[in-house]
């Protein structure tokens, strides 16, 4: 079973485990310590949803710690939001991102968001997949990115 909760310390403790073995998690998100506090990274997850109007969750899988996905820029007045996630490296390929995102788009939808969108890297195949079965409008940010956007 794929389940997303709100984002705890215990959350933090289980990434900062998650970050101390996945070389290739660290290199994408673009972390280049190998050692963590579950303390401090609770407090930057704390102090970027404050300061980007968002909501973080954990994914787990069979109770293992495997991602993070968040409800960002919420926008309630314009029915608008974010979605940002990445899921450990050992748990790629096995449906996990596409679950934490439909559940996810249910948490947006109770809260009345109607539009959803992302910045997704254009080599990022698997992250794209996940947006197609929502047709998204695709736009060209840069040469690197494009940014998706769907109607819930």
């Amino acid at each position: 079973m794929i389940f997303i909760n709100p984002f705890t310390l215990k959350s933090a403790e289980d990434m900062v485990s998650l970050f101390s073995t996945d070389e290739i998690v660290r290199s994408e998100l673009g972390l280049d310590k190998t050692e963590f506090s579950a303390a401090e990274e609770f407090e930057f997850v704390q102090n970027w949803c404050k300061k980007k109007n968002s909501e973080s969750f954990e994914i787990r899988c069979a109770n293992e710690f495997a991602g993070m996905i968040s409800l960002s820029h919420i926008d309630l007045e314009n029915k608008i939001a974010g979605v940002g996630y990445w899921v450990g490296s050992k748990f790629r390929g096995k449906g996990i991102g596409k679950k934490a995102f439909e559940l996810i788009l249910d948490i947006a939808k109770s809260k009345d968001v109607e539009i959803l969108g992302s910045d997704i890297d254009k080599t990022n195949a698997p992250s794209l997949k996940i947006w197609e079965k929502y047709n998204p409008k695709i736009i060209e940010k840069n040469e690197n990115q494009v940014t998706v956007k769907i109607k819930i």
